[in-house]
């Protein structure tokens, strides 16, 4: 393979181009056909988005901050209300899933090809479309598709060209990211690295450049939500909602959703909330946290292997899209039955079928990224490694110490797993 670093050719940048439309095509005809996908989280982002429409404000309002636990990811509640402003609809906004889950594909292609080589970037972005849990996303509310297409448009930027302009621009597009769900500081430490260790020339210049745009962003959303409610808020504040539910003996490590907001008998329930703010239960969660934490670092820890474990044990959360009936959020999700598979197989549904093939795919998609990471190891491509691995493995490590570890929190770092893959197989047809 060659050196990294280099353009895609004409013709392959044609065939990522028309790759990425076929799949935007693909996209589009699956929610055009299957319909919107309600689940959980998209029925919040709903419900916040109509209630900021009615007060005619951006959320948060300091009226909600007496009315929720916690600030959610607060650029996809105000995409929703955009939406349904524009519209009465979310309608146009899942069609802008559609187009951004394929500019996803496409930026990840890109990538692919400036770190490792053009036929990567190819059959990356083929692998990204065929792979089953890739269709039917953008049929949901979904503050995972912006993440994924911002970061991946920064990293583009910041790895396609080290001027301070697109650097600038790198780091407005990951405060952008990171206002929608905040995972932004795993990629923005990774790119630091990756320069400190294989571009130093500029390098404070750079990510000066880099941070500068950043803080643009955070400074210029932060103050415009001051100005309006009195707290400077530029992303979901939802860290020690989760941490404290962490933080008590017998916390078990599998995730543990669907309980009420404040369970009695946990460090999360307070008395007399009715008469606080989400500030107020945010300052009192941390302080609960770090009082258990403090004595328990080692029981912490523990969790860690187990968390990695239930994040990467399966990958098919957006097949509830092939659902025949998907009306009701809570039961929008699938389950395979492994202990009793050749005995309930007569009874499988179809969106279940597809769900195990999925999880087959993701098996050997799995497996074909460890071989391909194997592979550049033993060629000592440390260059072209370095980004996908440390993303994937350092991203996946910084997730499950904040928090438990749901199998849709890998969703940001996928990207890299399908780039390492396709490395994989290049590879393996060269010596063919």
């Amino acid at each position: 393979m060659q050196d990294s670093h280099h353009q895609l050719s004409g013709h392959a940048l044609r065939v990522v181009m028309l790759l990425a439309a076929v799949y935007l095509v693909v996209l589009l005809a699956v929610l055009f056909i299957f319909g919107y996908t309600p689940t959980n989280d998209g029925v919040g982002y709903l419900e916040y988005a109509q209630k900021c429409l009615q007060q005619g404000q951006p959320y948060p309002t300091a009226q909600l901050y007496n009315e929720i636990p916690f600030v959610w990811n607060v650029g996809i509640i105000n995409l929703t209300e955009l939406s349904l402003w524009i519209s009465g609809s979310i309608m146009p906004l899942l069609v802008l899933m559609c187009v951004m889950k394929a500019a996803t594909a496409l930026f990840m292609s890109l990538i692919a090809s400036r770190l490792i080589h053009h036929n990567v970037a190819i059959l990356a972005m083929m692998l990204y479309i065929i792979y089953p849990n890739n269709w039917g996303q953008s049929t949901m509310l979904s503050s995972e598709i912006p993440v994924n297409c911002l970061l991946m448009a920064a990293m583009w930027l910041a790895l396609s060209s080290h001027t301070i302009r697109s650097m600038f621009a790198s780091g407005l597009l990951m405060a952008l990211a990171n206002w929608f769900r905040p995972t932004a500081p795993i990629f923005l430490g990774s790119l630091f690295l990756y320069f400190l260790f294989f571009h130093r020339q500029r390098l404070a210049l750079r990510m000066g450049s880099m941070l500068l745009g950043y803080g643009l962003f955070v400074g210029v959303v932060g103050t415009s939500c001051y100005l309006r409610t009195g707290h400077f808020v530029y992303q979901a504040r939802s860290y020690w909602f989760s941490m404290v539910d962490e933080c008590y003996d017998g916390a078990p490590v599998a995730p543990h959703w669907g309980q009420p907001v404040w369970p009695e008998g946990t460090p999360r329930y307070i008395e007399n909330h009715e008469q606080m703010d989400c500030f107020e239960y945010e300052k009192i969660w941390k302080q609960r946290s770090l009082d258990w934490l403090r004595s328990h670092k080692t029981d912490y820890l523990k969790k860690v292997p187990g968390r990695l474990y239930y994040m990467y044990q399966s990958d098919y959360d957006n097949m509830p899209v092939f659902l025949s009936n998907k009306a009701q959020a809570e039961n929008n999700y699938i389950t395979i039955p492994f202990h009793h598979l050749l005995s309930e197989a007569s009874s499988m549904n179809g969106a279940q079928w597809l769900s195990l093939f999925c999880l087959l795919l993701y098996g050997l998609l799995l497996l074909l990224a460890a071989m391909g990471t194997i592979r550049l190891v033993r060629g000592r491509q440390w260059q072209q490694l370095f980004l996908p691995l440390f993303i994937v493995v350092g991203g996946s490590l910084a997730l499950v110490l904040v928090m438990h570890g749901e199998t849709r929190f890998k969703d940001p770092l996928m990207p890299f797993i399908f780039i390492l893959a396709a490395s994989n197989i290049v590879y393996l047809r060269k010596k063919q």
